[in-house]
């Protein structure tokens, strides 16, 4: 007993100097761009595009943008979009958004996750971003070069002290003002990879808090947004020590033209049948039908 007490004793100190491990991302079921074709059909259209495959968002209001319909709440992972979109957000976490003239703006799907792919301009009076260009790859580490600056056009801007936890729709600066703003603020793109997982750690929490008068922004848990959080190599990339937000144009092609196939309209059971009959039974049923006419028997009931 004397020796199990102080095997006993010993493990308990022994466990209040290792540390405990910190927990690993939480990593979610597999992710596909076929997946994501099925899910997101019902709500909108599949085109070929430059990049190999994009899809368009159907029913979208006039001057619609991506990340404009929904908040932003901080995480773990850092600022992290939360959308209000029918069609879920899958393609604020994976992928790309791009403008294409003849049918706006268009989502290139990828399979590497993140808070959200963004890049900002920002000051003590105003936030805003716009969506992170299909072209743009990093490395293992995660992306800390020059900003990505796109036209002013594409930019969403709201006040920073409305920036988080509030629908952007109802605090959106009018756009016409974003030319103003865009000269007076601050480009800024930066993701870092912490336990193999992009994080969003652009905007300064401390110049949010600060515009928001100090009041202290809560830490949210990732679940807010209805996403999981995924390694960069759980989604197949960085193998070659970069990373790239959108799968190869010829895998996007494949799956389409794979999926497109898959869905062909199917002869009904009723259809087959007809095509199966024997040549002649179309005769034979004609005849019954006569026959059936003249033979003699009772009337047929009115009413």
């Amino acid at each position: 007993m004397k020796r199990i007490a102080m095997a006993i004793i010993f493990l308990g100190a022994l466990g209040m100097v290792i540390p405990a491990r910190q927990a690993p991302a939480q990593v979610s079921v597999s992710v596909s761009i076929g997946g994501f074709y099925d899910e997101l059909s019902p709500y909108g259209d599949w085109i070929d595009c430059s990049y190999g495959g994009c899809w368009v968002p159907r029913g979208v209001s006039a001057g619609w943008q991506p990340y404009s319909n929904g908040e932003w709440i901080y995480t773990r992972y850092g600022w992290t979009w939360v959308s209000n979109d029918p069609w879920g957000g899958n393609p604020y976490h994976y992928g790309a958004w791009a403008f294409v003239d003849r049918y706006g703006w268009v989502w290139v799907p990828g399979t590497v996750w993140a808070p959200a792919w963004v890049t900002w301009s920002y000051s003590n009076s105003y936030v805003g971003w716009a969506p992170m260009p299909p072209t743009v790859t990093f490395g293992r580490a995660g992306y800390s070069g020059r900003p990505v600056v796109l036209n002013e056009t594409q930019y969403v801007f709201v006040p920073t002290n409305r920036f988080v936890g509030t629908n952007v729709t109802s605090v959106r600066v009018e756009p016409r003002r974003n030319a103003e703003i865009f000269r007076q603020a601050k480009p800024m793109t930066r993701f870092e990879v912490s336990g193999g997982v992009v994080r969003n750690v652009a905007v300064p929490l401390a110049t949010v808090q600060r515009a928001m008068g100090g009041r202290k922004i809560e830490t949210r848990e990732i679940s807010s947004a209805k996403t999981t959080p995924r390694t960069v190599s759980s989604g197949g990339a960085g193998k070659s020590g970069h990373v790239a937000i959108v799968a190869p144009a010829g895998d996007l092609k494949a799956t389409r033209s794979s999926r497109q196939k898959h869905r062909q309209p199917k002869a009904q059971p009723q259809q087959v049948l007809e095509k199966a009959r024997p040549a002649g039974e179309e005769k034979n049923k004609d005849h019954n039908k006569e026959q059936k006419k003249d033979r003699p028997g009772k009337e047929e009931p009115h009413g």
